[in-house]
């Protein structure tokens, strides 16, 4: 008898909930999306004009949270990754690297870490005082000046490409890992060498005129999401690796494997299957972290939700695009990583 009574309360929560979503649809102005803004965006990615539209200007502001988010979660992965991988080091001072490391990040928040990383880029030189790494990186209190890559020409790419085939046939050869990771990763920084010709910042008179020039605040929020996430990646490779079968890792030191080949075919792929879920949430936050950046100034998607809805008074309009950004973003990364988890799954079957 119960039910019967749950599927029609059901139904009617769901039939209540698309009469609001459909009379909601009727009172949003959709002129509002196309209009001209009027906003001033410092874009760290794409080009920005305040004649353009609030559609426009948050896609501009998704690109900018988004390029944050994967950068960190790449640095956070790579440094968690190796935190993790010493603390299940039988020496006493690589696990308690990892003990002070990932205790010192927990039991501080994220946004502490957030606005220390900033204020202490505020405190560097000025762009005229900068300190520089061989002439080519100038780091100031305006954030990281790079050198400006271009294409090389013909005889450059060619070299390059045959670089990158004699880096993978390499790959491909019978010799021990090392050698061959050793070899391929030379092989890949002389096609750069090759393929590409860097043009070296300038210092002017109110700046760089030349270079790649990253802002600080994109800086400083990067830095602090991968530093402090990647303490959450460490734990979790920590027990995925803790967590292998003693007895596979005996089989394949009885089948005669190198340690760095018994970690990459044995103990890397079990470990991987366990860790790969609870990555996935820290990606996760670390996507949604990004919104924190309105403590620093940097202009992502929150921020110029907050503009928007004061200039505007269009509240509802710019909610639903900041929630659609969420859900594609984290949908596509949550389907990608279930998508690699099933792979996994199947291979060990």
């Amino acid at each position: 008898m119960k039910r019967p009574s749950l599927q029609r309360h059901k139904v009617v929560s769901t039939a209540l909930l698309l009469l609001v979503v459909v009379g909601l649809g009727f009172t949003l102005d959709y002129q509002f999306y196309l209009s001209p803004s009027g906003l001033k965006i410092s874009s760290a990615v794409l080009p920005w004009d305040p004649a353009w539209s609030f559609l426009t200007a948050f896609s501009v502001a998704a690109i900018n949270s988004l390029a944050v988010g994967l950068v960190a979660i790449l640095l956070a992965t790579l440094l968690g990754v190796c935190i993790g991988m010493m603390g299940t080091m039988a020496d006493p001072t690589a696990s308690t690297i990892c003990r002070a490391y990932v205790g010192a990040f927990r039991n501080v928040p994220v946004l502490f870490v957030i606005l220390l990383c900033y204020f202490i880029g505020i405190l560097l030189p000025a762009p005229a005082k900068a300190p520089d790494l061989l002439g080519l990186v100038f780091l100031s209190n305006r954030g990281i000046v790079l050198p400006e890559l271009h294409l090389a020409g013909a005889g450059g790419l060619a070299t390059a490409a045959v670089l990158v085939l004699a880096g993978l046939m390499l790959w491909r050869l019978p010799l021990p890992a090392l050698t061959r990771c050793a070899g391929a990763l030379l092989a890949l920084m002389l096609a750069g060498w090759f393929g590409f010709d860097a043009q070296t910042p300038e210092l002017g008179k109110f700046g760089f005129r030349n270079g790649l020039e990253v802002p600080l605040e994109f800086l400083a929020l990067t830095i602090a999401l991968s530093f402090y996430f990647a303490a959450e990646i460490a734990e979790i490779t920590r027990g995925a690796i803790l967590s292998v079968n003693k007895g596979m890792i005996e089989a394949a030191d009885a089948l005669g494997l190198h340690r760095l080949d018994r970690f990459r075919k044995v103990t890397a792929p079990l470990a991987l299957r366990f860790g790969l879920p609870a990555a996935l949430n820290s990606y996760l936050v670390v996507m949604k972290a990004t919104s924190l950046g309105v403590a620093i100034g940097y202009t992502e998607l929150f921020s110029v939700a907050r503009v928007s809805m004061a200039t505007s008074g269009r509240i509802v309009e710019c909610l639903i695009l900041m929630g659609l950004y969420f859900l594609l973003i984290c949908g596509t990364l949550s389907l990608v990583v279930n998508r690699m988890n099933g792979r996994l799954r199947t291979r060990e079957r």
